[in-house]
C-alpha cells in the first residue's frame, strides 16, 4: 500500500545562530525525504535568508524584525502573521507544524495552527535558562507554547527529566529524540593530522563565551597539561566577554577570534584542531558538539546535562571524571596521548554518523509527532 507523504511545516523565525544551520539542514533533509511533503518557514530578517532560496515553492518566508527592540515596535504585525500562517497551513493542507525553536512571537501566533487543522510540535532545547545568558528573560515566552502543544520534543534525557520533574510537560506528550550532527562544509580529507609526540596537541574551545561554558576551567586544564611537559596549542573562537581570561590567553599564546563566526569559518576552524573541549559547568545539549561530530572531530567534555548523551565516553570522545581541571586533563590525555585510541575514536565517529544524521532525525520527529497522542 502506498502511503501519502506527511505534509509538514518546519519553522524557525530567529535571526542568526546555530539554529539557522539546524533549520537549513532540516530543510534539506525534509525536502529530499519521499515520506514528507515539506514546507519551510523562515524569517526574511534571518542573516542567512538567501541560503533558503534553494527550496523554491516549499519556502514560506515571513516578516519579523531585525533588532531586539523590533520585537515590541513591530508587534502590530502579529495579527497579519497569524492570518498568513493560517492561510498557508490551509493551502498546503499541512498536517503538522514543527517549530524548531520557539520565537518570541510564538505564543501569540502559533496557537492558530490548531484552528487551521494542523498539529503543533515544538522542540524544547533547554529546560531552564543558562547562567549569564542575556536572552534568558525570553525563556518564559519561549515556554508558553508548551501548554497547548500537541507534542514537545527534547534532544536529551537531561532536558526531558527536568521538564517532567517540574511538571511543565506531561509525559504523554513528551518525545525524546537526539541532537543530530551539523555538517556545515564537511572537509574530512583536510583534517589536521592525528596527534603525535613530535608535535603539539591542538585543543579548541568554541561557541558563545558565557559563564556556564567554563572557559577558565579550560585554561586551568591547559596549565596542568603544560605543567606535565605536554605541548598544547590553544584556540578560543566565539563571541562574548573574555574578561580576566584575556590576559591568560595572551600569556598562553592562544589563537583568539573573539566574535561571531560564519558557517564557513566554523567549518574551517574545526578542521584545524585535534579535539573540541566542552568544559561546561551545566548543559542541556550542545550545538557545538553537533558541529564537531559532523566534522569528525573527537570531543572532551564534562559529565553534565545532555553532554553525556551526545558524547559516548571512549567511542566518540572522552567524558571527564568530574567538573574540574584535573578530570578534564586526564580525559584529554586518554584521548590524545595514544594515537591508536585517537584514530579508533575518529573511526567510530565516522561509522556511527547515520545514527546521528539529520535525515534520521527528520524522519523520527515527523513520524513520532504524528503518532503521539
Amino acid at each position: 500500500m502506498i502511503t501519502a507523504p506527511s505534509r509538514t511545516m518546519f519553522s524557525y523565525w530567529g535571526r542568526r545562530g546555530a539554529l539557522t544551520q539546524f533549520t537549513l539542514e532540516v530543510a534539506r533533509a525534509a525536502t529530499t525525504e519521499p515520506s514528507i511533503a515539506a514546507t519551510v518557514s523562515v524569517s526574511r530578517q534571518n542573516e542567512s535568508f538567501a541560503d533558503f532560496a534553494e527550496f523554491g515553492p516549499a519556502l514560506f518566508p515571513v516578516e519579523t524584525f531585525r533588532t531586539g527592540a523590533g520585537a515590541v515596535l513591530r508587534s502590530w504585525s502579529i495579527p497579519l502573521l497569524r492570518q498568513q500562517l493560517y492561510q498557508r497551513i490551509r493551502r498546503d493542507r499541512t498536517q503538522l507544524v514543527i517549530e524548531l525553536l520557539p520565537h518570541v512571537w510564538s505564543p501569540f501566533v502559533m496557537s492558530v495552527t490548531r484552528a487551521a487543522g494542523a498539529r503543533y510540535c515544538m522542540i524544547a532545547h533547554d529546560a531552564d535558562p543558562h547562567s549569564g545568558d542575556r536572552t534568558a528573560w525570553a525563556k518564559i515566552l519561549f515556554d508558553r507554547p508548551m501548554r497547548w502543544a500537541d507534542v514537545v520534543v527534547t534532544l536529551s534525557a537531561a532536558v526531558s527529566q527536568r521538564l517532567l520533574n517540574t511538571g511543565r510537560v506531561p509525559e504523554a506528550k513528551l518525545v525524546q529524540l537526539f541532537h543530530p550532527d551539523f555538517t556545515y562544509e564537511r572537509r574530512l580529507g583536510e583534517r589536521v593530522a592525528s596527534p603525535s609526540q613530535s608535535a603539539p596537541i591542538r585543543l579548541l574551545f568554541m561557541g558563545r563565551i558565557l559563564p556556564y561554558k567554563g572557559l577558565p576551567l579550560f585554561l586551568d586544564m591547559v596549565d596542568l597539561l603544560r605543567g606535565e611537559g605536554i605541548a598544547v596549542e590553544v584556540g578560543v573562537f566565539g563571541e562574548g566577554a573574555l574578561g580576566a581570561n584575556a590576559a591568560r590567553l595572551e600569556a598562553m599564546g592562544a589563537e583568539v577570534v573573539n566574535r561571531w563566526l560564519s558557517e564557513r569559518e566554523i567549518a574551517a576552524t574545526l578542521a584545524r584542531f585535534h579535539a573540541l573541549v566542552l568544559p561546561y559547568t551545566e548543559a542541556s545539549q550542545s550545538g557545538v558538539a553537533a558541529a564537531a561530530l559532523g566534522a569528525g572531530l573527537p570531543i572532551i567534555a564534562t559529565p553534565v546535562g545532555g553532554l553525556v548523551d551526545q558524547i559516548v565516553d571512549g567511542e566518540t570522545g572522552m567524558i571527564s571524571s568530574a567538573v574540574n581541571a584535573p578530570g578534564l586533563s586526564e580525559a584529554t590525555k586518554r584521548l590524545v596521548l595514544h594515537e591508536a585510541t585517537y584514530r579508533t575514536i575518529c573511526d567510530n565517529i565516522a561509522r556511527s554518523r547515520e545514527q546521528r544524521s539529520m535525515a534520521r532525525f527528520v524522519r523520527e520527529i515527523v513520524s513520532r509527532s504524528l503518532m503521539s497522542r
